[in-house]
């Protein structure tokens, strides 16, 4: 299979951002060469050796969901989300990795893109979501708890090696909806 043919949906127009001209979520559907590269570029210059090359992030294309934060008709990546189905539990989401460009943080991107996608999430049929995140990551926990509303489920004490402690936390679609009237 030759990269450069895969063309035929690259992306879904998911909402636009409001307050940043252009900025527009997307779940990615399909990929080309250039869509492909740009996500591995982003993905590589946010979480350094512990993110996904293209061998990993295809597979999420295909059988998870990727989300992308983009400018119309620009290549750079500005935002990624990837979740997943959980297994033991078919109507919970589980966020795999998110993140945002330094470029846009601080100007509430952040909170629309992955508010954005709980919308989506829940015109999918998911009914919750939950994730893991770094317990000393005081803006992400912000952003998680205070402006979506997770709850704080369980601390994970060396997650991902030693001292690398995680909070789980979940977020519950009915509560998302009551708060944001979805």
């Amino acid at each position: 299979m030759h990269l450069e043919k895969i063309s035929s949906l690259p992306k879904k127009f998911i909402k636009k951002v409001d307050g940043v001209d252009n900025l527009n979520i997307y779940l990615v559907q399909d990929y080309n060469l250039k869509l492909l590269n740009s996500i591995v570029k982003f993905s590589v210059n946010i979480f350094g050796d512990a993110s996904l090359d293209q061998w990993g992030i295809v597979p999420q294309i295909r059988r998870g969901n990727v989300f992308l934060l983009k400018e119309d008709f620009k290549e750079a990546v500005m935002g990624i989300a990837i979740l997943m189905r959980d297994w033991d539990d078919a109507d919970k989401a589980y966020l795999f990795d998110f993140a945002i460009s330094e470029k846009v943080q601080g100007q509430g991107v952040g909170f629309q893109f992955l508010k954005g996608i709980i919308e989506n999430l829940i015109e999918q049929n998911f009914l919750r979501m939950n994730l893991t995140v770094d317990v000393n990551n005081e803006g992400a926990i912000h952003l998680y708890q205070d402006k979506l509303g997770f709850k704080n489920i369980s601390r994970e004490e060396d997650e991902f090696g030693k001292g690398e402690h995680r909070f789980v936390m979940e977020l519950d679609f009915e509560d998302f909806k009551e708060k944001f009237g979805v």
